[in-house]
């Protein structure tokens, strides 16, 4: 009778342990096809931050066919999900099985990836699981084209070498993190470096406020205004090595000059852009005494310095506080008037900071425009509204050097379209503050038809401050230049003048599709469609006349001696430029 009671008592016990106890995690790890579900009926999931804090919800185990139901334009998904100890020799993916409509997925609270309709879309994810601990995924779906959700997601893992060599990514498909600020389709932008206008104050900028609206110009980009670490006495100081980030440079005037600048810009219909160097700052910053842990140190304890500048000390932008503090840098200007940032040194941005970044902006309230100084298409998929399109620069050095043929500008454009998310905003320039002049590195005919060309094409043209003077100097970061502002080139001021009139009257430039045209060694071009209207814009790269064969019957917009000449038929003057239809 006792060996009974002991058998059954011993079986009782096993049989707690073994309900009690968790089955080992299986690697790769494994995905529920049953999530806890949450209708965002009032679209205020990302406003109230559900990532962090997911609502309660009595809708568990819903499954993909439960998603279908056009309840709400959004709905958000969650499961927590048991991962173990990591093969150190595999890499870990994400696999998306049939993307019904576009969808957001986090997981343990950072962004992976924006994804549009795709039949299958694997995501690396290495570096977002937590061994040996529970993980949580959460998804937002939207409804669109009466369809939700994702049919099937399972993690997979991969052994080799590399994890993603090669891998590309069709970033033209994948939608933008935010929707573009309404003023950015007709922005043409005027870089301005304070301490080169004049005796460098903000005042000297304010005489050239009627310069500004007689050029076209809706955008001013300041570069760094804020108190900044001076190399020597006979020197400027470099303005991105920050030592206030809540100030104005002395040099440059007072915050009050500052709002009275913005004032006048705003009153002519001129919206302000600065630049924001966040990624570092001056050695000599009172955080470097005072908060060592906002920056990355050697071993000794010493912040490690900036590459291109020097006396300046790497934030350590892992750091929570440093982040909100950041963070309360871009609402202060935002409250002195600032309409949009330049950051600086984007490229070495994480991509969870600026989503971050954009995600505080959401729940503000506000939809502020972001400008990258880098070329990385998956800045727009977390939070910025333009990159820097320097390679269609390259391309006008290029075709001025006789290293390629004037077709280039049309499949440098092509490929900039196809490498980025669609609606995504390119800034072209023909010169900016870190190259030559234009006037001296394309010439008077070349600079005319690069200045052409950024105008017509799609993305944001930028404009130099100088570029429209006769033979300017170069400007320098450090170094005062003698620059005479008076001594405008006028055939460049005027066209300048026109293409900005033109542009902002022809929403053909601004939302038109763009596509390449046959071209030959010489010719140039593309065409700009909208609205059942298409506009063909041509460029003569040679030093003799040309007639160029297309389907044109009328001049649109020309350099006074290009035009259609019959039906069928365009003339060209040497360097010269037109738009038919």
């Amino acid at each position: 009778m006792k060996n009974i009671k002991y058998f059954i008592f011993t079986l009782i016990t096993l049989l707690a342990f073994s309900a009690c106890s968790e089955a080992p995690a299986l690697d790769p790890p494994v995905l529920s096809d049953k999530w806890i579900t949450v209708y965002d009926i009032d679209s205020e999931g990302i406003s109230k931050n559900w990532i962090n804090e997911f609502p309660n919800s009595n809708f568990t185990g819903s499954t993909w066919e439960d998603w279908q139901t056009p309840t709400a334009r959004y709905r958000w998904h969650k499961q927590r999900f048991k991962v173990g100890t990591l093969d150190s020799t595999s890499c870990y993916y994400l696999n998306c099985s049939t993307i019904a409509s576009p969808s957001l997925i986090w997981l343990n609270g950072k962004l992976l990836n924006v994804l549009e309709y795709s039949e299958n879309y694997t995501i690396p994810i290495d570096k977002e699981l937590i061994e040996n601990d529970y993980n949580e995924i959460i998804i937002r779906n939207e409804y669109k084209e009466n369809s939700f959700g994702i049919h099937h997601l399972d993690i997979v893992k991969n052994s080799g070498s590399s994890c993603y060599d090669n891998k590309k990514y069709d970033y033209h498909a994948m939608p933008l993190y935010n929707d573009m600020p309404s003023f950015s389709h007709d922005m043409i932008i005027y870089e301005a470096y304070v301490r080169q206008i004049e005796d460098g104050k903000f005042s000297n900028l304010i005489n050239m406020s009627s310069r500004l609206q007689q050029l076209g110009v809706n955008m001013v980009r300041l570069l760094p205004i804020h108190p900044a670490t001076r190399v020597s006495k006979t020197s400027y100081p470099d303005p991105y090595a920050v030592r206030d980030y809540f100030s104005t440079a002395a040099e440059l005037g007072s915050m009050t000059q500052f709002s009275s600048l913005r004032a006048l810009l705003h009153r002519n219909n001129i919206k302000l852009m600065i630049d924001s160097p966040i990624t570092f700052s001056a050695k000599d910053h009172s955080w470097v005494r005072d908060y060592k842990n906002y920056y990355i140190t050697n071993a000794e304890g010493t912040p490690l310095s900036d590459k291109t500048h020097n006396n300046t000390a790497l934030f350590d932008l892992n750091d929570t506080k440093l982040r909100s503090r950041l963070y309360s840098y871009f609402d202060f200007w935002l409250d002195q008037g600032v309409d949009a940032f330049r950051i600086d040194n984007s490229e070495n941005l994480d991509k969870e900071f600026y989503s971050d970044l954009r995600d505080h902006f959401i729940k503000k309230g506000k939809n502020v425009f972001l400008s990258a100084d880098g070329i990385k298409a998956e800045h727009m998929l977390y939070g910025f509204n333009t990159v820097d399109g320097k390679e269609l620069y390259k391309t006008f050095l290029a075709i001025k050097e006789k290293r390629a043929k004037a077709g280039l500008i049309g499949e440098t454009l092509n490929k900039e379209i196809k490498s980025y998310p669609a609606g995504t905003k390119i800034i072209h320039y023909t010169e900016t503050l870190d190259t030559e002049r234009a006037w001296d590195a394309l010439g008077v005919p070349d600079h005319h038809l690069a200045l052409f060309t950024i105008f017509t094409a799609p993305g944001i043209p930028m404009i130099q401050a100088g570029e429209e003077l006769r033979d300017p100097p170069t400007f320098s970061l450090t170094e005062k230049k003698d620059v005479v502002w008076y001594r405008i080139y006028w055939p460049t001021y005027r066209l300048i003048e026109k293409l900005s009139k033109l542009r902002k009257d022809s929403p053909i430039l601004t939302r038109g599709d763009f596509k390449q045209i046959a071209t030959t060694e010489s010719i140039a071009g593309f065409s700009r469609r909208y609205r059942n209207e298409t506009w063909f814009i041509l460029m003569n790269y040679s030093d003799h006349d040309i007639t160029y064969n297309i389907d044109a019957k009328n001049t649109v917009f020309s350099d006074g001696s290009s035009k259609v000449v019959g039906e069928g038929k365009v003339s060209l003057k040497a360097k010269g430029y037109c738009i038919v239809k």
